[in-house]
């Protein structure tokens, strides 16, 4: 009684039709000559007005344009956004930054070059070894 119920010839393994040699060349069946038309149309009227009416949606329908994007991507697609930072920095990096900047005396009047500059001058004086002079 189940084999009744199933489809196709219950002789065959799932996916084998029975026919070695499969679909002889140049035979195409109603659907697929559907099919193949279909979309040659489809191509030829994207060509033509495409991009206005996907410009017009986007403009005047965003919900509908970013679904219709929505459903055109795989399934299993991953999305990952990082920030990259200038010259590799990282946040922390940024941070240190800004509070040398806001440290500095006018740096929103001063260009880059100043800054470091000034910075480097900065450090070189802090670092720089105390000589007493001695009288005798």
């Amino acid at each position: 009684m189940e084999q009744i119920a199933k489809r196709g010839n219950p002789n065959w393994a799932p996916g084998v039709s029975g026919n070695v040699n499969g679909r002889p060349p140049g035979i195409v069946d109603a659907r697929h000559k559907f099919t193949a038309a279909f979309l040659n149309d489809l191509s030829d009227a994207w060509r033509v007005n495409g991009p206005d009416v996907m410009a017009r949606v986007a403009k005047l329908q965003p919900e509908s344009f970013f679904a219709t994007c929505a459903r055109l991507l795989p399934k299993d697609v991953a999305l990952t956004i990082e920030t990259q930072l200038p010259g590799g920095l990282t946040q922390d990096d940024i941070a240190i930054l800004r509070a040398i900047k806001e440290a500095i005396p006018n740096a929103g009047e001063r260009s880059p070059a100043e800054i470091l500059t000034y910075v480097r001058d900065t450090l070189r004086a802090a670092e720089a070894k105390v000589i007493s002079h001695c009288t005798e």
